[in-house]
């Protein structure tokens, strides 16, 4: 029987422990259900599209043209020869059909930058997409390891309450025995219900994040969330090796260089059309036509006509050259923001490295207070039971208890975000 139950308890165990999501799990989830990723994984697919060598001008077209029209109107014809020919509603129809092959063979070597242009978009669009993954997973794991803390305070909070229900009781004794007076009494009640009352505040944002947690994963905000236990310690980083990585993997590095190359495409791209322009062409048609007065009653034409032709840009009111010109500005800007980011990533490494580090100083010091306020706590409950404790002293070694530990909790907390932020800023989120 014993046996029995024993398997029964397992097993139960483990399908509570099978429920708990953890972070890798909700990463996951994120990167597969998030709309904001679905949308960006989107938008990069139709920069993909758009990359091809029909869209850069570079492949032929063909098309299948045709046209039937008729003409009602009154004709008048006088010839050289004194006659002369008239019809009110002559009737004139044409039938006119063709399959028109048209190549640019050359274009000042436009379409060859508008290819390269297409496929730094395209890099652009894959980038956006990792920016979009990286700032999901951050904010996922953001949210999940502050749920973990909340429900780590409430669990604080909770003890404070039962020390203080603790108190009451004590009071309420010393009260009926004479050694405590009814002030004591009021204020141990009043003090347990403030202890409450921060729970449910605790409760609150509990809620709150866990809400905002499954939104970041796609889901119903009532889903039920089991997290882990704790907030796992921070993993040691190495400044330099943070800063040489972000150097070359930060996203939003990456783009503002993928986007100055995409500029100076642009240009090279605008500069071959003031180039002259070299086209092929082949046509294969069939036209018919018939009208009731003229010299021809009906004519009919099928076959093939084929040829080339240059055109030579002249004067086009200078908006070619403007454009240039603009796009010129357009790259010196993309220069300049490129710059800007690498100073603006140096700066958020060194902030986020100093956060690192003085919370992890202030972990330390946290667990070393905690260790010391739970033994001052312990004294002072039995001090406070044997009546050489007053009830203020002891109210303020509790407070000093939980202060203490909601503070540790704080640190871990603020101690694993700024590592997310280094990985994220080196380009080792995801």
């Amino acid at each position: 029987m014993r046996t029995a139950i024993l398997c029964i308890v397992l097993a139960l165990t483990s399908a509570a422990q099978a429920q708990v999501l953890t972070a890798e799990e909700a990463v996951r989830i994120a990167v597969e259900q998030n709309h904001g990723i679905r949308l960006s994984r989107l938008d990069a697919k139709s920069a993909e599209l758009m990359n091809s060598a029909g869209n850069a001008g570079m492949l032929p077209t063909l098309d299948a043209v045709g046209s039937y029209s008729i003409d009602n109107s009154s004709t008048k014809q006088t010839f050289f020869s004194g006659e002369t020919r008239e019809a009110d509603n002559a009737d004139q129809r044409v039938l006119d059909a063709a399959v028109q092959l048209n190549w640019t063979v050359f274009d000042g070597l436009a379409m060859f930058a508008a290819k390269d242009r297409l496929e730094a978009l395209e890099l652009i669009g894959q980038t956006q997409l990792r920016q979009q993954i990286e700032a999901t997973t951050y904010d996922v794991l953001a949210a999940y390891y502050q749920l973990v803390q909340l429900r780590k305070a409430i669990t604080v909070q909770r003890e404070g309450v039962r020390i203080s229900r603790e108190r009451l009781s004590i009071t309420e004794t010393g009260e009926r025995i004479g050694s405590m007076s009814g002030l004591n009494l009021v204020q141990a009640r009043l003090d347990l219900s403030t202890d409450s009352a921060l729970v449910l505040d605790l409760q609150v944002q509990e809620a709150v994040t866990a809400s905002r947690l499954n939104t970041l994963l796609g889901r119903i905000a009532s889903t039920p969330v089991e997290v882990a236990a704790e907030v796992p310690n921070s993993e040691a980083l190495d400044l330099m090796q943070i800063q040489q990585a972000a150097r070359q993997a930060n996203s939003t590095l990456q783009q503002a260089r993928q986007q100055q190359i995409a500029t100076d495409l642009s240009v090279k791209e605008l500069r071959g059309t003031l180039l002259p322009q070299v086209d092929i062409f082949a046509n294969y048609g069939y036209t018919k036509s018939t009208s009731a007065v003229g010299i021809l009653q009906s004519n009919q034409a099928l076959g093939p006509d084929y040829g080339a032709r240059i055109s030579i840009p002249l004067f086009r009111g200078f908006q070619m050259r403007s454009a240039v010109e603009v796009a010129k500005l357009t790259r010196e800007q993309a220069a300049i923001t490129t710059q800007q980011a690498e100073l603006n990533l140096e700066e958020s490494i060194l902030n986020s490295w100093n956060t690192y580090t003085m919370a992890n100083q202030r972990v330390l010091l946290e667990e070393a207070n905690l260790t010391g306020a739970r033994m001052q706590s312990d004294v002072a409950l039995e001090s406070y039971r044997i009546g050489s404790l007053s009830a203020v002293e002891l109210r303020d070694v509790q407070l000093g208890l939980v202060n203490a530990e909601q503070r540790l909790l704080v640190a871990r907390y603020e101690a694993k975000l700024a590592e997310l932020q280094l990985k994220w800023l080196s380009g080792k989120l995801v």
